[in-house]
């Protein structure tokens, strides 16, 4: 019995060292000043900051088309963008498949993926070109 007794009382002191050593260490205050709602700052996710779009001019010659226009090196290497020079343009070409020698046309660059995308849809849905003389009234798509 005085084996257990002494066995327990070790684990009672044990117990009774570790708590005081774990409780009477110095205590570390805070230094930081709690914020106010008002200074809390509230972080957004990062919008993507989109560059002013770059523009050039490019003067129709006889024989373009704003699908070879499109397809031109230096102008968007891709004929089925052709939409983006239409709406650019749109104070100036009534029908995009009747473009006149001598217009001065803006070409921008700088289009987001989503505008591009929206570009060449439009150019896929475009019905086959049908000779015509004189400007549609109503385009077989609202182009944008």
């Amino acid at each position: 019995m005085k084996k257990t007794l002494k066995a327990g009382t070790l684990l009672t002191l044990g117990a009774a060292v570790l708590l005081v050593c774990g409780c009477a260490g110095p205590k570390v205050q805070s230094t930081e000043v709690p914020k106010g709602p008002e200074e809390t700052q509230v972080v957004k996710a990062e919008e993507p900051v989109q560059a002013a779009p770059v523009e050039q001019k490019y003067t129709v010659k006889a024989g373009d088309t704003l699908w070879a226009i499109s397809d031109k090196t230096g102008i968007y290497s891709d004929s089925y963008q052709w939409p983006l020079i239409f709406k650019a343009d749109r104070d100036q070409i009534q029908d995009p498949d009747m473009i006149v020698p001598g217009e001065i046309l803006i070409i921008s660059q700088g289009q987001t993926a989503q505008q591009v995308a929206h570009a060449r849809q439009l150019a896929s849905d475009t019905p086959a070109f049908v000779k015509h003389d004189e400007p549609r009234t109503t385009l077989p798509l609202n182009y944008f």
